[in-house]
């Protein structure tokens, strides 16, 4: 059920998209599994912060030294990167609604992933932001997790 669930937004939302030369305009695209997969940790992290769970957000970064996010500087490590978010978004008011599009699943070789797309962040008192995120993926024992994120 989940599955279908996953694969219906991916569908309805045109969450999956393919450079244009990639194929013809009248060929139908097929993700592959690798697509796929890095597309739901993509739609998970949406869902735990359109939740107000900052956590369950964060869950998808690997717990490594060297992770790193890109927020006002680089921040290494996921403590570091969980406390820096706490600074920004304390609470569920100041996460807002996130919504992602032109999203774009490339391999980079067997394990690791790079996703990059368009983000619209909505909240109740402040202007809607919207801008750029670039994140690399590496696929570990416990799946798909984030090794680096961007947002511009």
């Amino acid at each position: 059920m989940l599955r279908h669930r996953i694969a219906t937004a991916i569908l309805s939302l045109g969450i999956l998209s393919v450079p244009t030369h990639a194929q013809a305009p009248d060929q139908l695209y097929t993700a592959t599994h690798l697509q796929l997969e890095v597309t739901k940790v993509l739609l998970a992290q949406q869902a735990a912060w359109n939740k107000g769970d900052l956590d369950g957000y964060l869950s998808y970064y690997k717990n490594a030294p060297d992770t790193q996010a890109i927020l006002e500087g680089p921040v290494r490590g996921l403590q570091n990167i969980r406390n820096a978010y706490r600074v920004n978004y304390p609470n569920r008011d100041a996460m807002g609604e996130l919504e992602q599009s032109e999203v774009d699943v490339r391999a980079l070789g067997d394990n690791f992933a790079l996703a990059t797309g368009r983000y619209t962040l909505n909240r109740r008192r402040k202007p809607e932001v919207q801008g750029g995120f670039t994140e690399v993926l590496e696929k570990t024992p416990a799946g798909w997790q984030v090794i680096y994120s961007e947002t511009s």
